[in-house]
């Protein structure tokens, strides 16, 4: 896969070991702690798929992670959402995208854009091959105008995290 801005995009393979852990999210200890801690054991466990985003000279400039998901939503935030299930159906089917980010060196050239752009395409490709409703992330108080910005719904708060929704049939729209 390649972005808007010319990074290569390729799964997280044991390969990249070295890679991951010369990343440095500054803000989010969460997120380097996950990809250099936690991402290679998922992914073998099956659970969740990373893609990482190299630059032309090999440099890790960001990933993101998807693993599916369900959610629950009360009849206002599926109107909001334009969610077209049945009432009755109680768990909405989704793709968590766990994570996303930059490292350090790269902030401010528009790669968390890019990225989330790239999510954006596979997350709709997921969704017309397998039903896939919407897109879910947990975002903090510092990122969430990034997402509202893309369209992101707020569900309701989850401990510090606010809970965010995209319809994907918004997506698959555009890739037809």
């Amino acid at each position: 896969m390649q972005s808007n801005l010319g990074l290569e995009g390729v799964p997280l393979e044991h390969q990249h070991i070295d890679k991951i852990h010369q990343f440095k999210c500054s803000d989010e200890d969460k997120v380097d702690s996950f990809l250099k801690e936690e991402s290679i054991n998922l992914m073998d466990r099956n659970f969740v798929r990373t893609r990482l985003f190299f630059d032309n000279e090999k440099n890790l400039v960001g990933f993101y992670s998807l693993f599916n998901d369900t959610i629950k939503m009360n009849k206002q935030k599926r109107l909001e959402l334009q969610v077209k299930l049945p009432d009755q159906v109680k768990v909405i089917p989704a793709i968590r995208l766990h994570y996303i980010a930059v490292d350090e060196k790269y902030r401010k050239k528009r790669y968390g854009e890019d990225l989330l752009g790239c999510v954006f395409i596979e997350c709709a490709e997921i969704a017309k091959r397998s039903g896939c409703t919407l897109i879910v992330l947990e975002s903090t108080s510092k990122t969430r105008g990034f997402y509202e910005k893309y369209d992101f719904t707020h569900i309701r708060k989850e401990n510090e995290y606010s809970l965010m929704a995209y319809n994907t049939e918004k997506l698959i729209d555009l890739l037809e």
